[in-house]
């Protein structure tokens, strides 16, 4: 199948669920707009994302609200930076001897107010500290009650899905075309 095939099947898909499933195209740019205001509005300590097919406008019967939080204490760097935040946790992206599409986070700096971070959250090789997103999500069960679901902790009757996330404030260079792309097209 072509990449115009693809875009084409895609976007006739979209509009038979805005047409015949969730209501009309206005309606669901008018949910996606409503999500992003209160997303803007709610965010504090972390910022929250309304993702999923809900973020996206389609209210579908029997999904599940899915967000995204991210954590704005732990600053993730591709290349390790000469000046870091104080107050936050520094960490630095490695991508060598990984899968394609994922990264070891390294502790490069750690404030001492947040020097607990190491020991419940972190993992050590070879003398360096990573950051685990298994422990992570052990932390997160063990203090909320929830269930590990894939990247996220749900509730137990699955109607919620949060995926925790990390900040960074560049983009990548893996992501670098992603900067100046039409948002009228899909990636290749």
């Amino acid at each position: 199948m072509t990449d115009t095939e693809t875009k084409t099947i895609s976007l006739a898909l979209y509009r038979y669920m805005c047409q015949n499933i969730v209501g009309s195209e206005n309606h669901v740019k008018t949910m996606r707009l409503i999500n992003t205001v209160r997303d803007n509005f709610t965010s504090g300590k972390e910022y929250i994302i309304t993702s999923g097919s809900f973020g996206e406008g389609l209210e579908m019967r029997g999904s599940d609200l899915d967000l995204m939080i991210v954590n704005k204490a732990v600053k993730v760097y591709e290349k390790i930076n000469t000046t870091y935040n104080p107050g936050h946790v520094n960490l630095t992206m490695e991508t060598d001897d990984v899968k394609a599409g994922f990264t070891k986070l390294k502790v490069e700096q750690i404030d001492l107010i947040l020097k607990g971070f190491l020991s419940y959250l972190c993992e050590e090789r070879n003398g360096k500290h990573y950051f685990s997103s298994t422990l992570f999500k052990q932390e997160l069960v063990r203090i909320s009650d929830g269930v590990v679901h894939g990247p996220c902790l749900s509730n137990k009757t699955g109607t919620f899905d949060q995926a925790t996330c990390l900040h960074c404030t560049t983009w990548i260079s893996q992501a670098s075309q992603w900067i100046t792309r039409s948002s009228n097209e899909w990636p290749s």
